[in-house]
């Protein structure tokens, strides 16, 4: 019933045969039960005690247990003979406060608060289906440095954390090296808008080397080069900031949707405010316009000045906003082509698929319960926090492939144990003559795990997944064990 994890990590060398399997062991017990801790996941004391043993030893390092994944998600990409993927980058909380001896923490968003920070880059396809997890950075923040942004702001990148992004950026064109046939484009949020990245981007590009493009949601309204009237088309600028030049530009459409009601957190000026949206139909203005940024006055790690260049800027503001309410307004960088309206909804549509890592994050936490790992040392603890995303990864793409592609056979995904047996429990031996797609597959695991399924319910969600995922594993066990032979019909 583990048929993936032998094709994913069949080619997994950590140094000692025995090794290799015991991860094989290990991704197997936690996929039977994503929930639960490495140690109700064993079958029996032994298990328990060779799982300790495995992620103490030297030779098990996060490096070593990617690097088969990291083939698989390459192998996926060249497979589907894809003309696109995403990498989405995006850094979130381990939070270990609760393991009061465990060395190598760090503060979180206080000094009561002791984790990891972990840098994350998933590659979904712009239908967002997982491919994979293509890196990870497990970090902890120094004591001395916590609360001192204005002391690192004059700092070269490669001394802040920040430094993570550009780095993130960088495995994005290593990947555009490694798929030549596909277009890698890097997304990130307003933490992404850092203007080395940038500059990564246009040095690699003038070198010509590998280069991922860009979409990164602005969060700086930067100052732009002085104005040139022969390299404009769309009359003079009414200054020489970003957002002022988009006020100036002409709309080229607009796009209407609705948003539902929503309660969410927003730091403002250190702290954190919640903020109540209500429920209401939005109508955006959607601007596009080409600008040569102005550098920041400070210097790159060999001394010197860092250049301008030019990016795209689309723009989706809301016009006349209910009173009371916020308008809704995204700006996006990229150095993607953006000549009409078209092009620019279809920046806006790529970049609404970074909420696929935030979904990841959630399964990672949520569904595999990432904060409760139990061990001693950060050295251990590291490479099972991989393992746990491995798992998140693969919950997320058997959902994702259900609604992306729901026509594929089951047996594509899942092993014969795992269909039929569930198959036989929801729907009796009889309709084994049927053999489920992937997306009748998923929706029936999603009802063994809560989900109702009826005619206007929205697709199934991760929560029921994943405790589906679980009963499913159960299934598979008893049919391999008991009722294989006997519930054939015929």
């Amino acid at each position: 019933m583990n048929d993936w994890i032998e094709d994913e990590f069949g080619s997994v060398s950590l140094g000692d045969q025995r090794l290799n399997q015991r991860l094989r062991l290990l991704l197997a017990r936690k996929w039977e039960k994503p929930g639960a801790s490495f140690s109700a996941a064993s079958q029996g004391h032994k298990e328990v005690v060779a799982a300790s043993r495995f992620f103490n030893n030297e030779k098990t390092t996060q490096a070593k247990i990617l690097s088969p994944h990291r083939a698989g998600t390459l192998e996926r990409i060249r497979t589907g003979e894809y003309r696109r993927v995403l990498l989405v980058q995006d850094t979130t909380e381990c939070d270990y406060t609760s393991h009061e001896k465990l060395p190598g923490t760090g503060p979180l968003s206080s000094q009561d608060r002791r984790g990891f920070f972990a840098h994350n880059q998933l590659v979904i396809t712009p239908e967002r289906v997982p491919l994979g997890l293509w890196d990870t950075a497990i970090e902890a923040r120094d004591d001395a440095e916590h609360g001192k942004s204005a002391a690192r702001k004059h700092r070269p990148i490669e001394d802040k954390e920040s430094f993570r992004w550009l780095e993130g950026y960088r495995h994005a064109c290593a990947l555009a090296a490694a798929v030549p046939g596909c277009q890698v484009v890097s997304l990130g949020d307003r933490e992404n808008d850092i203007y080395e990245v940038f500059v990564e981007s246009w040095q690699r590009r003038a070198e010509g080397r590998p280069t991922a493009e860009l979409l990164i949601r602005s969060k700086e309204d930067r100052c732009l080069e002085p104005f040139d009237p022969a390299a404009e088309t769309a009359g003079p600028p009414a200054g020489h900031k970003m957002r002022s030049r988009l006020a100036a530009a002409a709309p080229l459409g607009t796009v209407q949707f609705h948003v539902p009601a929503a309660t969410h957190d927003r730091k403002v000026k250190g702290s954190t405010r919640q903020i109540t949206r209500a429920a209401r139909d939005v109508v955006q203005e959607v601007r596009a316009i080409r600008v040569c940024l102005q550098p920041p006055f400070r210097s790159v790690a060999t001394g010197g000045p860092l250049p301008a260049g030019e990016l795209t800027v689309v723009e989706a503001r809301e016009i006349n906003p209910p009173a009371g309410e916020e308008p809704l307004v995204w700006v996006l960088l990229t150095t993607l082509p953006v000549a009409s309206f078209e092009p620019a909804c279809e920046m806006l549509e790529l970049y609404l698929c970074r909420w696929e890592i935030e979904l990841f994050h959630r399964v990672l936490k949520s569904g595999c319960r990432l904060e409760e790992i139990q061990q001693r040392h950060d050295f251990s603890l590291k490479p099972a926090i991989v393992l746990y995303m491995i798992i998140a990864w693969r919950l997320l793409y058997v959902m994702r492939l259900g609604r992306a592609c729901p026509e594929l056979p089951c047996d594509r995904v899942f092993d014969e144990s795992e269909w039929k047996s569930v198959v036989v429990a929801l729907k009796g031996r009889a309709a084994l003559q049927h053999k489920p797609s992937v997306g009748e597959m998923v929706r029936m695991i999603a009802q063994l795990g809560g989900h109702l399924g009826r005619k206007n319910d929205s697709p199934p969600g991760m929560k029921s997944m994943w405790i589906g995922m679980a009963r499913l594993a159960d299934f598979a066990f008893c049919w391999e064990r008991f009722g294989a032979h006997a519930a054939d019909p015929g």
